[in-house]
C-alpha cells in the first residue's frame, strides 16, 4: 500500500522501523511519524536534485564559496539582499556587471541554485545559446512556442551577455525575451559591458537602451571591480633557483 501511494522509501524502511519499535516499545503513532518524516526528507531531496537538473545551472555554486574579499569592489550587502530572493516576488531583475573572472557567474548561479531549491522554476543559459535557440526556432516556424517557453521560467539566468555581439535579428529576438518577461518574471544577467556600451553589442542603440531599461527597472545592479581570478591562477610560480 505504501508503494502504491508513492511512498517507496517508507515501504523499504517499514520492516526495520517496526522491529525497532517493538524493541523500544514505541507507539504506532511514533513509528508512523518517523516513517513519514524520513519519507518527506527523501522526497524533498529528490525534488531538489530534479529541479537543479532541469535548471541546467553550470557550474553549481554557493554564496558561502564566494570570496567577497577578492574583488577590489563589490557591494556584499546588495548581494545578500538579492540572496533573500525577494526580487523574485517583485518580478524584478538582478544584473552582475564586471570584468571577466571576478565571479559574476558564480554569484548568479548561487542565486539560481537557491531559487531552484525553494521551488522556483529556474533555467540557466549562455546569451549566445539563447539567441541561437531562437534563431533555430524561427527557421522551424516555432519561434512563438520557444519565446513562450523562455518567458515561462520564474527565474532565467542569462550568462555572458556582452562577450559576443549580435546582428539585428539576434538583438530583436533577445529583446523579445526580455520584453515578454518584463514585470512578469525575474531575470539575472551577467555582463562585462557597461550599459553605455551596449549599443556596440546589439548594433542598435534603441534596442540596447530598451533592454537595459527593462533589466534595471526596480532591479538590483551589482557592480564588481577587480582582477580576474583566473589570470591570477595562471601566473607561473616563481623560479626557486632565482
Amino acid at each position: 500500500m505504501l508503494r502504491s501511494l508513492g511512498l517507496d522509501h517508507a515501504a523499504t524502511a517499514l520492516d526495520v522501523a517496526l522491529q525497532k519499535a517493538i524493541t523500544r516499545n514505541d507507539s504506532p503513532s511514533h513509528v508512523l511519524d518517523l516513517l513519514m518524516r524520513d519519507e518527506l526528507r527523501v522526497q524533498l531531496e529528490s525534488r531538489a536534485r530534479a529541479a537543479l537538473r532541469r535548471s541546467a545551472i553550470f557550474p553549481l555554486t554557493t554564496l558561502d564559496a564566494y570570496d567577497f574579499d577578492y574583488p577590489e569592489r563589490i557591494d556584499k550587502d546588495l548581494v545578500l539582499r538579492a540572496a533573500s530572493l525577494d526580487f523574485l516576488e517583485d518580478k524584478a531583475n538582478v544584473v552582475f556587471l564586471g570584468p571577466s573572472g571576478v565571479g559574476k557567474t558564480h554569484l548568479a548561479n548561487a542565486l539560481g541554485q537557491l531559487a531552484a531549491l525553494r521551488g522556483y522554476r529556474v533555467r540557466f543559459t549562455l546569451a549566445a545559446d539563447l539567441v541561437n535557440d531562437l534563431v533555430a526556432a524561427a527557421a522551424r516556424n516555432t519561434l512563438s512556442k520557444r519565446l513562450t517557453a523562455w518567458a515561462g521560467y520564474d527565474l532565467l539566468l542569462i550568462d555572458e551577455l556582452g562577450y559576443l555581439s549580435f546582428d539585428a535579428r539576434g538583438a530583436d529576438l533577445l529583446y523579445q525575451v526580455f520584453n515578454k518577461r518584463y514585470q512578469r518574471a525575474s531575470t539575472i544577467v551577467t555582463t562585462n559591458l557597461p550599459f553605455k556600451e551596449w549599443g556596440k553589442l546589439f548594433h542598435n542603440a534603441a534596442v540596447a537602451s530598451a533592454i537595459a531599461d527593462r533589466l534595471v527597472h526596480r532591479g538590483l545592479l551589482v557592480k564588481i571591480a577587480g582582477r580576474s581570478r583566473r589570470s591570477d591562477q595562471n601566473v607561473d610560480p616563481p623560479d626557486e633557483a632565482a
